[in-house]
């Protein structure tokens, strides 16, 4: 598993976007490292909705502004890293354990279970099938 780093941050950023995101450290005004994820907020022209996490041992950044929206991993999302690493955080691996959903799935009722689950596995057929093999 990859580690966050300052570099690995400018390596998917490219320096423009990586020493602009420098500047809006102070900007993240909200930050919470989630089972599997991080999101953060960065208060700039707007506010700004990013999401960091893992796909294998590639980081991923998603944010709302519009050069994130083009799919680049932009200044915000390197602000938000940036201050995860000044707070001794880091994004969780892929396959953390994700206490927060397994929870919130407990406190669910079977029918709405079951209606979130159909409505996944009918338009994901490996989802389906794999449904389809399980022994209850």
């Amino acid at each position: 598993m990859p580690t966050l780093t300052p570099a690995l941050l400018r390596h998917h950023a490219g320096a423009k976007s990586y020493w602009r995101g420098l500047t809006y450290k102070d900007a993240v005004v909200e930050l919470a490292v989630r089972s599997r994820h991080v999101d953060g907020v960065v208060r700039g022209a707007d506010e700004y909705r990013v999401t960091l996490a893992w796909e294998g041992t590639h980081l991923t950044g998603e944010c709302s502004c519009p050069y994130g929206s083009q799919g680049f991993f932009c200044k915000h999302c390197v602000a938000v890293g940036l201050v995860l690493l000044e707070r001794g955080l880091t994004v969780p691996p892929p396959d953390a354990e994700d206490a927060e959903l397994r929870a919130r799935l407990a406190e669910l009722d079977h029918a709405t279970l079951v209606e979130l689950l159909y409505d996944r596995a009918a338009r994901d057929r490996s989802l389906r099938d794999e449904v389809m093999r399980v022994r209850g």
